[in-house]
């Protein structure tokens, strides 16, 4: 007679259909490196299905992290993680928790994003500690763009996570980012300080905080809260994205050879072709050059990395910094390659989300084409068009400030100063009246146009200087 599968619980307290005690360990050590950004995750997920190789929620979990990866090559593996779990829960009945990460996977693999994530937060509905599932949604709902849906998920599940709850600092940590996401900074600030206080190793909590500071602009309390790089030492590829922050607020003070420094030794010190890392590269290389600052032959390395993701179409925003990468090296047939390839999405993709994304991709992708050949006027009309809908190509707000900043430069260049110095003011005011690409470019206004502009431009000028 065959003895029933003994019950195992996960740290949240769900049940697991797990084999023994091996496999809910290590499952359990997964779930909290997934959270804290752990480079060892894929490896305490492998150790999972080493102790029990039919564990369909793991088989289906990888296969989720797999998609978030947005690289064309991973779909097959991740399809067949969906045929591991799928034979695995018919081999020993899971639960309907688990089933539901399984249908989530299915969904995203049928080109149906948002409903993978509709169908992992409606486990939280009767499961919500379900740290896998929260964090999930979260991190799709990010990729969608989706940043009223991603705060409304953790507004009503994250107070719920007690501080006696071993994972509740990262939890936090998420709901930072999504308070952050929706401008409500003092809120995000406060969540995400408390993240990190609970969960010292809280990559994405620390993040949080960090955009609060450079969309408010304190660049010196930035450089202070992200100086201890020992704090992300665990971290996987997250840790180049901090460092990035870093850079921006060393470039917000007008520290350039130290941002070139960090480029090379921190940000760019492993030559991925990861797409997070490769914007990254592009939007701070670009950045720099918007600054007056020469990068030298940095561009070809993160060219021919893009070169090899021409083809990809998984995300937008990826698309647009590997195309981003092409121009700075001067290869603009396969830019042009990738802006064509985002406007037939725009019109026929099966997908609904990524034909919304390519529809504003595809303008901001012969914005920056039209701005590498001067055409100013023309990528001024294409950016400004793009701009409204932009937040539909995923990443946040810092992320896709370098397109205000194109949009910004190609309006200068095109003559058009009366809307530039308007979106200037508003950058201005947005960031508490500290923000140094504002402050010169309306100094340059101030050299060019009489007037209203002068005074604006003699207003900020100061911040120029002492930042």
């Amino acid at each position: 007679m065959e003895l029933p599968m003994p019950f195992y619980h996960d740290l949240s307290g769900d049940r697991l259909t797990v084999a023994n005690d091996a496999a809910r360990c290590a499952w359990n050590e997964t779930l909290e490196a997934l959270l804290a950004h752990a480079a060892a995750t894929p490896e305490h997920l492998a150790c999972t299905l080493a102790a029990d190789p039919d564990f369909a929620l793991a088989h289906a979990a990888k296969g989720l992290m797999l998609l978030s990866l947005a690289r064309a090559e991973l779909v097959g593996p991740a399809r067949t993680c969906l045929g591991l779990a799928e034979a695995a829960a018919r081999l020993r009945p899971v639960t309907r928790r688990e089933r539901m990460v399984i249908e989530a996977l299915a969904l995203w693999l049928d080109e149906a994003p948002r409903r993978a994530a509709e169908r992992l937060e409606a486990i939280l509905l009767s499961h919500p500690h379900d740290v896998l599932a929260l964090k999930l949604s979260h991190g799709l709902r990010f990729m969608l763009g989706d940043q009223r849906e991603m705060l409304a998920t953790l507004h009503r599940f994250a107070p719920g996570f007690g501080e006696d709850h071993p994972l509740s600092g990262y939890v936090n940590g998420c709901y930072a980012f999504a308070l952050e996401e929706r401008g409500l900074y003092a809120e995000a600030e406060r969540t995400g300080r408390r993240a990190v206080q609970l969960c010292p190793r809280d990559a994405w909590g620390r993040h949080a905080v960090a955009h609060v500071l450079e969309m408010t602009g304190r660049a010196n309390e930035g450089v202070a809260w992200l100086g201890d790089s020992r704090s992300i030492a665990h971290a996987n590829n997250l840790r180049f994205h901090i460092f990035w922050h870093l850079a921006l607020f060393r470039l917000e003070r007008g520290e350039t050879a130290e941002v070139l420094r960090l480029y090379d030794e921190d940000i760019r010190a492993d030559p991925t072709d990861d797409y997070r890392d490769i914007a990254n590269g592009a939007s701070l290389l670009a950045r720099l050059e918007y600054a007056g600052v020469a990068v030298g032959g940095r561009w070809e390395e993160l060219a021919a990395k893009a070169e090899g993701r021409v083809h990809d179409g998984r995300l937008v925003f990826a698309d647009l910094h590997y195309l981003l990468s092409l121009l700075g090296a001067g290869r603009r047939d396969a830019a042009e390659t990738m802006a064509q390839s985002l406007l037939h999405d725009a019109r026929t993709h099966p997908s609904r989300e990524r034909a919304e994304a390519a529809r504003s991709g595809a303008l901001a992708a012969h914005g920056l084409i039209a701005l590498s050949e001067g055409a100013h006027a023309e990528a001024a009309r294409l950016l400004g068009a793009a701009r409204s809908s932009l937040a539909a190509i995923g990443g946040s707000h810092a992320q896709r400030d370098l397109f205000e900043q194109a949009h910004i430069e190609s309006l200068i260049r095109a003559g058009s100063h009366d809307l530039a110095a308007r979106l200037l003011e508003q950058r201005l005011a947005r960031r508490g009246g500290s923000n140094r690409f504002a402050a010169r470019r309306l100094a340059q206004l101030r050299r060019h146009t009489p007037g209203r502009l002068a005074a604006l431009a003699v207003a900020a000028t100061p911040l120029a200087v002492t930042h």
